[in-house]
């Protein structure tokens, strides 16, 4: 056997070996067309790799070709090939008034004393928000995928979540510790992981992501937010990938509830520890006590990049992720934001937008809102559709090829998607092959 053989036999067997794991990772997945397109494409590629070497080895040449022909594909996969460019953030010259957030635009009952002052403030919405609110409620009877049991105990959790929004500041100790920024970054983020978070990071608070007025929890509404802090600690929560899988069905709205929860107690924990050392601190936590906005802090602290989903995708659990986040004054080393191809990816891919039952994603061009450059979702259609199903949906992150589990196989993929546009393109037809449009 000469070396020219040797190769291509190892080539054929790797790539075979590939597409076994891939059929094995999507058995554990439950992914029946994926492990079946699997199964197919390894035993096609097999024989016509071993028929090619018994054909091909009286013309080396062809044999040549071919060999040289996959390791080609392979560099092109991985090698760093196009640009990977990064969201494109210009300057943010106004913040964003928290009363006119659609979850709380939908709680201002008509007769109430806010529901006459915010739309005496902004006529323009009345009717949009009486339409949305003439829909049965979240979680309520009349939503298609009402569970009576399901939603009893849902709303549990999220009132258990309210009753933690007065819990989200307090008093700072008398004593302040002396940290290095340095070792108090280590001493947060390792503390954020041991209390559950998937994914940690920190960032310094751009005062353009805090919201200007309170719309939500238990603060005066309307009282202006003055949150002065320097610091962001933010960190993702993996949403369990078989629950998400049912979208839009209650389970995947039970996940986010239990994960919204986890985000809570860490948020308090975390931001009281921080108070015993010296410095304020204040939790950010659903349902509602936010004084800033997630996905743009996250995105500072290198969590991950803003996509066509209108939201925020890990690396590592793509769309499939609640978050969570404390701000403070304790000195910290701030992460960068990071950049892995989403970006050129979900210019190429509008699984999201397709499936989107609502028609809340954009398939077109980005849109420049506050100066970023983003796809911009509409959230009234969004949160109609929240109201007809009765549930959080998750069709856009059940979809989104960045959410497939960190598998040996995925993670590959994501390799390439990260360095080169020629994968990010062969990955949205792969995608579509294995998993369906």
């Amino acid at each position: 056997m000469n070396m020219l053989t040797l190769i291509f036999i190892l080539i054929g067997g790797a790539i075979c070996l590939l597409f076994g794991f891939f059929a094995v990772g999507s058995v554990k997945e439950r992914k029946s067309r994926a492990s079946a397109v699997c199964v197919a494409a390894c035993l096609f590629f097999a024989l016509l790799w071993l028929g090619g070497l018994l054909l091909f080895s009286v013309f080396g040449y062809i044999l040549v070709a071919v060999t040289i022909l996959a390791a080609v594909f392979g560099a092109l996969f991985f090698s760093p090939l196009g640009t990977s460019e990064p969201l494109r953030i210009g300057a943010i010259e106004s913040r964003v008034d928290e009363r006119d957030i659609m979850f709380a635009r939908e709680e201002y009952q008509p007769g109430s004393e806010k529901h006459e002052q915010y739309y005496a403030m902004r006529p323009e919405y009345r009717d949009i928000d009486d339409r949305i609110r003439s829909l049965p409620e979240f979680l309520a009877p009349g939503g298609r995928f009402y569970d009576e049991e399901k939603s009893r105990y849902i709303g549990a959790v999220f009132k258990t979540i309210r009753d933690m929004t007065t819990r989200v500041d307090g008093t700072v100790h008398g004593n302040r510790a002396e940290l290095d920024a340095s070792d108090a970054t280590g001493i947060v983020k390792n503390l954020a992981m041991k209390l559950g978070a998937s994914e940690v990071g920190t960032a310094l608070l751009n005062p353009m992501h805090v919201y200007s007025h309170v719309g939500r929890g238990p603060e005066p509404w309307g009282a202006p937010i003055e949150n002065t802090h320097k610091y962001a600690i933010a960190f993702t929560i993996e949403m369990d990938y078989f629950a998400v899988n049912t979208a839009p069905q209650m389970p995947t709205t039970e996940e986010s509830a239990i994960q919204y929860l986890n985000a809570a107690s860490i948020s308090v924990a975390l931001a009281r520890f921080i108070r015993t050392l010296g410095y304020p601190a204040r939790a950010h936590i659903s349902d509602s006590n936010y004084q800033i906005m997630l996905p743009p802090v996250a995105h500072d602290a290198g969590l991950g990049e803003l996509g066509r989903i209108g939201y925020l995708i890990s690396p590592k659990y793509g769309a499939r992720i609640r978050l969570g986040a404390v701000t403070t004054d304790l000195p910290l080393v701030p992460n960068r934001p990071i950049t892995f191809g989403v970006q050129d990816f979900c210019k190429k891919c509008l699984k999201c937008a397709v499936n989107c039952p609502s028609g809340a994603i954009p398939e077109g061009n980005k849109t420049l809102v506050r100066g970023v450059e983003k796809w911009l979702l509409d959230v009234v259609k969004c949160i109609h559709y929240w109201r007809v199903a009765g549930t959080d949906c998750g069709i856009c992150m059940k979809v989104c090829p960045f959410s497939h589990p960190p598998t040996f196989v995925h993670n590959l993929v994501r390799t390439g998607i990260q360095r080169s546009s020629f994968a990010r393109t062969v990955s949205v037809w792969g995608d579509d092959l294995f998993y369906g449009k």
